[in-house]
């Protein structure tokens, strides 16, 4: 799945997305400043654990919108070929462009969940099977 050259996406989070996309983790962590911070649906998560468990295992396969200049990102995001969500994430840049925190979430009937349950959840119940 490619963004649409019609919608602006930020540069540093078309890379961040391209490098999700490919399941390139040393790319996507360029994209971060050293002390960023990933919050999921508002509860604060381990970005370095995020992208060790799943980076390589989701990916966009569909982006429904592009919001604030770029910097968010709402799709179906497809989670190790199990299922299919729909999601936002959220990148905050500093002032050299870099994302200093990252919000994702899964937008289910128009309510906002953490989406990291459920990547955990797919992630024990293929492990386990």
């Amino acid at each position: 799945m490619e963004i649409g050259s019609g919608l602006y996406v930020h540069p540093t989070v078309r890379t961040a997305i391209d490098a999700l996309q490919a399941g390139d983790r040393l790319a996507w962590l360029t994209c971060f400043t050293a002390g960023a911070k990933l919050f999921d649906n508002g509860k604060r998560k381990s970005l370095f654990n995020f992208t060790r468990n799943h980076i390589g295992s989701m990916q966009f396969t569909s982006v429904d919108r592009i919001d604030n200049d770029g910097r968010e990102v709402y799709g179906v995001l497809q989670i190790r070929d199990e299922e299919n969500v729909h999601v936002y994430f959220k990148f905050r840049l500093d002032a050299a462009a870099m994302c200093s925190r990252l919000d994702i979430g899964r937008q289910d009937g128009g309510q906002i969940q953490p989406l990291l349950p459920l990547t955990l959840g797919l992630l024990f119940s293929i492990e386990d099977g």
